[in-house]
């Protein structure tokens, strides 16, 4: 599941982004920071350094679910 994510997440984000996984790494990224050991490890990865500094900027569209008068 986490390479699918990976490639998911290098899609969509943009290069400011910070993605935080627990207990599981992803597989060809490389962490900026790592705390923790064995089941409580985090690693903090940027989406700039898994995308090789490649400039991608994605425009966010929110809809509203629930409009209150």
């Amino acid at each position: 599941m986490m390479p699918q994510l990976e490639k998911k997440l290098e899609l969509e984000l943009e290069d400011d982004a910070r993605v935080i996984a627990c207990r599981f790494p992803f597989p060809h990224w490389t962490p900026a920071q790592v705390t923790g050991e064995g089941v409580d490890t985090v690693w903090a990865y940027d989406a700039s350094a898994f995308r090789g500094g490649g400039r991608r900027r994605r425009s966010v569209r929110f809809r509203a679910v629930l409009q209150i008068p």
